[in-house]
């Protein structure tokens, strides 16, 4: 093999493993970003706790208004009933942490997501107003 060859050789190797590492990260980066973060969930007393402790909570009651009325809700809560909060979510504070609750999870789990899809970072999903007063922690009424 004469010199020129080998290094002709040498170069287009060379090529060839440069170009693919970056596109296999580059392959890779795309994969994390793609995947949904996985939900953060909340218990009743992980959740009375950093209420009691003065936390800076932003509460979103995803439930329609008369369910409020009829089960109550969590002091400081904010309703934006789950059918209103595309329209509504500017609404919603950025840089704070937000906890979604509604009866028993399910509308919680969807308003988390609907949070997520628009940018917010770990909406925290608490479940629901049954839990909560199952285990005995205190309600109000709507604008009381």
């Amino acid at each position: 093999m004469t010199r020129l060859s080998f290094v002709l050789i040498l170069i287009v190797a060379c090529w060839a493993c440069s170009g693919s590492e970056p596109a296999a990260e580059m392959a890779a980066a795309e994969r994390v970003a793609a995947e949904p973060s996985t939900p953060v969930e909340m218990d009743v007393e992980a959740l009375a706790a950093r209420l009691d402790a003065g936390e800076d909570i932003y509460l979103l009651d995803v439930r329609n208004p008369d369910e409020l009325e009829e089960h109550g809700m969590i002091a400081g809560a904010v309703n934006i009933p789950i059918g209103e909060l595309e329209t509504r979510i500017s609404e919603v504070p950025e840089g704070k942490t937000i906890v979604t609750y509604c009866m028993r999870g399910g509308r919680a789990s969807r308003a988390a997501e609907a949070l997520r899809d628009a940018g917010y970072t770990e909406p925290i999903e608490f479940g629901g107003i049954t839990a909560w007063k199952e285990a005995g922690k205190p309600v109000v009424q709507p604008g009381g």
